[in-house]
């Protein structure tokens, strides 16, 4: 498409899945391009019913070499819960950590934390790649703190090569009923363009959220995901994405947005 007034989205309907808190914040910067945005989530976050993995996971925390964070609510959820547990930050500062992606290293940033590592390429994939460049995981005693539907191939690499990981659950992922309704409606009555995925459940809540003709609908539009993990998943349900970010973060998928758009000129 080409550029109006110096904006590359204009007019574009882009529905945006990802979690309410923080979707203003892509709507934000995608009307700055000047698309229509329409904010349909599809997860919401909770704690976990039982916090007693966490629980044990912080009582012993001294016996940690790493703290490995995999995302944004990772952090949130567990910083929070050690600090009602009473421990300090200056207690998680003192380990080894490692975070996938900028946007967790922020969050941890929030809490006084600097990552010590953070892979190049934001992905759990490459952040086992480099941990096993950078030492000897047998014998590792590792610290995942994650949530409910996290993939299990960081945990299941890490003990493959010998480490010890123990990975408590720290939050919930749950669909967001409110934001299916808003995506079906928006997308049966014709008024949306383009879907952007931002994680793997979103994916399959706009699908269950659409219904028997979710994979027909779909077709119809452009679909762009985060991550190879995120485009998996679309196309485990039958969905081609029309692209993936190439960096896989809130900034990347914009990015494939106006690079996927502009070359349908």
């Amino acid at each position: 498409m080409t550029p109006v007034n110096g904006k590359p989205l204009h007019g574009l309907r882009i529905a945006i899945t990802r979690e309410r808190g923080r979707a203003q914040e892509m709507a934000d910067a995608l009307a700055a391009l000047g698309a229509h945005p329409v904010i349909c989530p599809m997860i919401t976050f909770l704690p976990p019913q039982d916090w007693s993995q966490a629980d044990e996971a912080l009582a012993k925390l001294a016996s940690f070499s790493w703290i490995i964070f995999t995302s944004i609510n990772g952090v949130m959820y567990f910083c929070s819960r050690a600090r009602q547990r009473g421990i300090s930050m200056n207690d998680i500062k003192s380990h080894r950590i490692a975070c996938v992606g900028e946007a967790t290293a922020a969050e941890l940033h929030k809490y006084g934390v600097t990552p010590d590592y953070i892979p190049e390429q934001q992905s759990s994939e490459e952040l086992l790649a480099a941990l096993s460049r950078m030492m000897k995981l047998a014998g590792q005693r590792l610290l995942l703190p994650r949530g409910d539907l996290a993939s299990p191939l960081l945990r299941d690499g890490l003990r493959k090569q010998g480490a010890t990981v123990v990975d408590p659950v720290v939050y919930r992922n749950t669909p967001d009923a409110e934001g299916g309704e808003i995506l079906r409606k928006a997308v049966s009555e014709g008024r949306v363009d383009v879907v952007c995925f931002s994680s793997p459940s979103t994916a399959v809540n706009a699908i269950k959220a659409l219904g028997d003709k979710a994979r027909d609908w779909l077709k119809g539009l452009r679909t762009y995901s985060i991550g190879p993990m995120t485009s998996r998943a679309l196309r485990e349900l039958g969905i081609e994405p029309t692209a993936e970010a190439q960096q896989h973060d809130m900034p990347g998928l914009i990015a494939a947005v106006v690079k996927g758009e502009g070359a349908r000129d």
